[in-house]
Parts: structure tokens; sequence; C-alpha cells
């Protein structure tokens, strides 16, 4: 068999040894799965993003191009080699998470690298074509970075089987070989020969016809073709939506074999190498898709009914045979026999909630309680019942992690149909001349809908009376859209407004386009954040506008005063809640003004050019250990380690009251305290940070505790 057909029996081997090698990788990662949380005594908490629930099998298939470069004999006394200049190759991994910062699989490489070295006293060249196959780990430095990060860095480590064919271009494409003389022609005769004079100039085809091994150049004879090699690279990875990601990185690969390029340090004459073993470099980019493991449920079959069978059950049944037709039986599947009123429900002739049919007191007296058999409770066992459940601990304690700030939302009331006037849409953020028109609208207000935030003027029960305010608002040259409002959700009615429109038009008289009408508006700005605050440290200011400009600074705004003593007045009660950056800033016409042409008195010069950014009163700013979430009563001895403790806060809400210990001054003080709180069997307590009496997560009084 010739050298040529040699290659695609290696290449499946290393194939099939990358696929026997994952099967032994895949038990790990299922154990690991599979295993189930076991409580143990206190450990500092991990990064927010390791808390989550155990890693679960998420094959990950990518596939991208690379370059290799070499590093070995061939090349190694060339100057100005460069590593870029090389040849294409292609990988293709299969991974899955072991844990949250660890990743592993399979990896195979497949392509060409080669070198051609031109110099006086040696001319050598070797192309190989190069399969590796093997297994790979992938740290990203979880612990590390900002959870918010968007790229992820990573170093990786493995073990893998290489195989090589190397060749080499001695003769061009009539068989002559390569005679490389010192005037730097390439000719068919050798330069020392009697008959140089005779010799023909060639030109090389780079076509590598010879095999390496088989030429036998140095006499190593027929050495294996394959060896090992242990991968080490860093690389980037970015999540790019949908189950995608992008990943670009190098890695070196050190091997075990000196014969890739087919010289060593024991080759004949000016062919001679140096010590050490072949390398190579790999840079490549790829795409992966992380296969979805949840399979879809599966929909229930169910025969449509025809239109005589839905009217014949919705308007002739009666399933339970009270006498109720189903289509107005209130009180379906009443047992046999019961009698029922008008709305098919069982009687309840004494009004206790009882029926009749299971009411073992039948007259009991007006709005006295009752136990399930409608009789009557006394004083006495109300008494015995509230003692047995004192002494019993009956008490729900939520022990989740997850920080609940504040009463659960009530569910949403259905309102009707409003029309406003939609100015304009933040995603990312919008520029500095948009931002000082929308602050000139005295009502503008954002309604928070998906990843967008659209800014609106305006309720109006009919779509005139919107178009109208529309055509207002092109005085300050801010181009309105009416768009229909319900439950705080915005819904496009293009076409009901362009018919409005057309008979707004139709039936007045074209006149002279709107003015800007010259009112003054003057705001409170609370500051200016590289980071978007809590929304619990904004909790009562009903007025909140916030704007995230080019500049990537998040700003708050609220008021809308006309005057600016009343505007000063509501920045004095913003800096006693902790906003110690608030100033005023005024607008007119979608312009910004100066604080003396709104009619304030100034007592030195203004530069708006310079406006401060806003901070936080770090002096209002400490820490909390929550201890517990309760729902009903506390047990006596729980009640007594918390009053043992001292300094405890409760604070109710809708759903549970919630304990915090302590103001501390730094996160140190708090994670200290924490630990001596969960000794003492408050093993779900963990630190909040606390913004002048609104309770905030801690990572966040972090970074304000960073703000200049």
């Amino acid at each position: 068999m010739s050298a040529r057909h040699r290659l695609p029996s290696r290449s499946v081997r290393a194939l099939v040894l990358s696929t026997f090698l994952f099967p032994l990788f895949t038990p790990a990662l299922l154990a690991q799965s599979d295993s189930a949380a076991v409580a143990v005594p206190f450990v500092p908490p991990p990064p927010a993003q390791e808390m989550t629930v155990p890693v679960k099998l998420k094959p990950t298939f990518g596939l991208g191009p690379g370059m290799f470069a070499f590093y070995g004999d061939v090349g190694s006394q060339h100057g100005s080699y460069s590593p870029l200049v090389t040849r294409v190759g292609y990988e293709l991994r299969a991974t899955t998470p072991i844990t949250p910062w660890l990743e592993g699989g399979i990896h195979v490489v497949h392509g060409r690298l080669g070198v051609n070295e031109r110099s006086l006293t040696r001319n050598l060249n070797f192309e190989s074509r190069i399969t590796t196959g093997g297994v790979m780990l992938r740290y990203n430095f979880l612990q590390l970075l900002n959870p918010a990060r968007v790229v992820e860095p990573y170093i990786n480590v493995g073990f893998e089987s290489v195989e090589f064919l190397t060749k080499t271009d001695l003769r061009d494409a009539q068989g002559r070989t390569y005679h490389y003389w010192t005037d730097g022609t390439i000719r068919d005769i050798d330069e020392n020969a009697p008959n140089a004079g005779d010799a023909v100039e060639l030109q090389r085809d780079y076509t590598y016809e010879s095999d390496v091994r088989e030429s036998n150049l140095d006499g190593f004879g027929k050495y294996l073709e394959r060896t090992w090699a242990i991968p080490v690279g860093v690389g980037a990875r970015m999540d790019i939506g949908h189950g995608f990601d992008f990943r670009m990185g190098a890695t070196m690969y050190l091997t075990r074999s000196d014969l890739i390029d087919g010289i060593t340090e024991n080759s004949k004459g000016d062919r001679a190498g140096s010590t050490g073993n072949d390398r190579f470099l790999f840079s490549s980019f790829s795409i992966g898709y992380t296969v979805p493991m949840k399979k879809a449920a599966k929909k229930a079959k169910m025969t449509p009914l025809g239109s005589e069978e839905i009217d014949a059950l919705a308007w002739l049944g009666d399933e339970d045979g009270d006498g109720v037709q189903d289509i107005n039986d209130r009180c379906p599947y009443t047992p046999a026999g019961v009698k029922v009123d008008a709305n098919g429900c069982p009687l309840d002739g004494d009004g206790d909630g009882v029926p009749d049919h299971e009411d073992d007191e039948l007259n009991t007296a007006a709005g006295a309680p009752v136990d399930a058999r409608g009789v009557t409770i006394t004083d006495d066992q109300l008494l015995k019942a509230w003692l047995a459940y004192k002494d019993s601990g009956n008490v729900n304690i939520v022990s989740s992690r997850v920080e609940s700030f504040g009463p659960m939302k009530p569910a949403p009331v259905k309102v009707k149909r409003v029309y406003v006037v939609k100015v304009g849409e933040q995603v990312e953020s919008i520029s500095e001349d948009l931002i000082q028109k929308l602050l000139s609208i005295p009502d503008i207000r954002a309604v928070e809908q998906g990843d967008t935030t659209f800014y609106v003027v305006g309720s109006y029960d009919s779509i005139p009376e919107a178009l109208r305010r529309e055509l207002e608002l092109k005085g300050i040259k801010v181009e309105g859209r009416v768009m229909a409002e319900e439950n705080g959700r915005l819904i496009d009615v293009t076409d009901e407004v362009e018919a409005e429109r057309l008979k707004l038009t139709s039936a007045t008289t074209p006149e002279a386009g709107p003015q800007a009408t010259g009112e003054i508006i003057v705001r409170v700005q609370l500051g200016a954040f590289r980071y978007p605050l809590s929304r619990n440290i904004f909790e009562g200011i009903d007025d909140l506008v916030v704007i995230k400009g080019e500049d990537g600074l998040t700003r708050y705004y609220t008021g809308s005063y006309k005057e600016v003593n009343p505007a000063a007045e509501h920045k004095v009660r913003m800096l006693l809640r902790g906003f110690q950056g608030a100033f005023l800033v005024a607008f007119r016409d979608g312009k910004r003004i100066g604080m003396k042409e709104a009619g304030a008195k100034l007592t030195g010069p203004e530069d708006l050019r310079n406006a401060p950014s806003g901070s936080i009163d770090k002096s209002k700013l400490r820490y909390r250990v929550q201890v517990g979430t309760f729902v009903g009563n506390i047990p006596m001895d729980t009640m007594g380690k918390l009053i043992e403790m001292g300094d405890i806060r409760p604070v109710a809400s809708a759903d549970a009251v919630r304990y915090y210990y302590g103001q501390f001054k730094s996160r140190k003080e708090a994670e200290d305290s924490k630990a001596a709180i969960i000794k003492k069997g408050f093993t779900d307590a963990f630190v909040v940070g606390d913004m002048n009496g609104y309770i905030i997560p801690a990572d966040e009084a972090d970074q304000l505790m960073k703000q200049p």
C-alpha cells in the first residue's frame, strides 16, 4: 500500500479513539447532574451565578476553521519566518458542562501544516496532514469575574492523539530534482557537477510529492507517524443567543515526537535540527450550538365534537341530575338527591356556609363560627385549639434564598382602554437631543414592555383627543404616534388612528403648524449611575423617569414643575431620602436651559456642561442580615432566639414577615455576623443592603459603596 493511502485509516483511528473516550467521560457528567443537594454546616456562599440547580447534561457541538503554525526544526533557522503564514485546519468539538465553571468533552482537529525554509546553507520544506482527537477540559474563571460579563475568557488543557503524514517537495512536475545554487536559483543539475554549465533553471511547483518517511534521507527507517500531545490554550467565549455561542482561541500542542517535519538533531549534514520535540499552534474561531434537552409536552389528542353534540351538551345536559341544566349550574357534581336552589347549589338554610345535607346543626345563630359539620364552636373550644396550635409550633418557615423585597404585587385589575402618544423608545440608549425633548414634556412617563422602554404622554378616552396632543408635540419637534394602552401594555391601532386622522383633516381648515409654547419644566435629577439601581431604592417615587444616554449612564428624574420653588422643595425631600447628588434641571421647548433662565436666583456661576452626575449618601447605606422569613406564628423557642439577639427589625409584607439583624457599615462585618447567626440555627440567613430603610440586594449595595 502506498504512502498516500495510509492517511484515511489513521484519520479513522483518531476519530474512533475520540468517540470511545467520550462515553468514558459521560458517566461523570451524569453523576454530577443526578447528585442531590445535602445539608452541610455553614460555608461562605458561592457567587450568585453558582447558586443554581445541579448541572445537567447539555451537549454543545461546535465547528470552525483555524490556522496552523509550526515550531520545530524546519524554519527554526529562518529569522523572518512568520507563524501566521501557514495552512488552514478545522476543528470539531462536542462538550457538556461538568460544573458551572468547568466544561469537558471531545475535540478533533484536521488540516495541514507546513514550512518552507530557504537560505544559502539549507533549503528544506515540508507539508504534513494533521489529525488530532482526544479529550479537552475548559475552565471559565467563574469565581473571579463579574456575573454580568458579556465575554467569558477561558483556559483549556487536554490529552489528544496526533497522526501526521509528512511530505516534501523535491521534484517538479517532470520529475526533475531541485538543486539550490548559491546565486539563489533552482536548477536541475548540482552547482558543483562537471556538466553544471548545461543546467536548466527550474521553478518550484509547491507540490509535495515525496513521502518523507519513504524517502528515508536520514536513515530513520519506518518510524511511527503518530504520537501523543498535550494541548494547552487560551480563548474567549460569547453567547450570541438562541443556543449559539462564538469562541475564539489559540491552542499549543506539545507533542511527544520530533519527526513531524522529518528532521531531528540526528539528521545528516546541514539537515540536522535542534533538540526538543516538535510543537504546533492552532488558532481558530468556531460557532457552537447547545442542544435543548427538555422534551416538549405531548398534546392530548381530542376528537372535536360536532355542532349538534355541543348544542345538546350546552343546552340540554344535566350531568349531576339536580334538575338545573349544566349551562346554568353554578355547583356541578351535586350529590344525588340533594335539594338545590335555582343556581344548582345545595340549600343552606342557616347561612353558615355548610350545606344542609352536611350540616349537623340546621339552626346556627347568624355570624357564629362553626366547624366543618356546621356546629357552633364555643369559646372554650376556640381557646383549646389556640393553645394546641401554639404548643405544636404550627408555623411555615420560608427557607428560600431568593431575596424578596417588599409586598407581593396584587393581581392586575382590568381597566378600560385609553389612548396615549408614544414619543420615543429605548432598547440600549437614546441621544442627548431626544432626552432633552422628552424631559421638556410635563406628563412624560415610561412603559416597560419586554426589553424595550416606551416613553408616552397623555391618557385620553378617544383617538381625536390623542391626535390633537400629537399635533401639539410637533412644536418641540417630537414625532409622536398614537397608540392604545390596556393594563400597562401598548397596542398598535394604526388603522383606527389613520381613519380618525383622515376625518379630522377633512373637517378642519388647514392652519399654521404648531408653535413652541415657551413653557418651562423643572425636574429633579436624582443622579446618573454607571449601573442601573434597584427599583426598591425609588419606592414611593411614582413619577420616576429613567433614561439611559449614549454615554452609558442611567439617569433618574422625578417631579415636573412649572416653577422653581416647588421643584426646590421636592429636591430637599429627595436629599433627605439619601440622593446626595440630587439637583434641579430645567427645560423649555425641547432644550435644556440654565436655572437662572428658568427663574432661579443663583449665588454663583452655573456651568451646564459640568452638571453633577449624582451619588448616594453612603452615610445612609448599611448592611443587614436577613435572619429568616416566616408565614404565620413563630414558635416560642425561635422567637426567644430572636429576642436574645437584640437589634432585630421585623418587616411585614402581604405574604410573610422578614426579620433583619444589625446595621453594619461594611460587607465583611455583616458576613461575620451572618456566620454567627447560622451557628444559632438560622441556616438560611444571608446579607442584604439597606438604603435609608429600603432593602436592596447586597451586591448592589457593594456597587453603591464603590461609587465616588
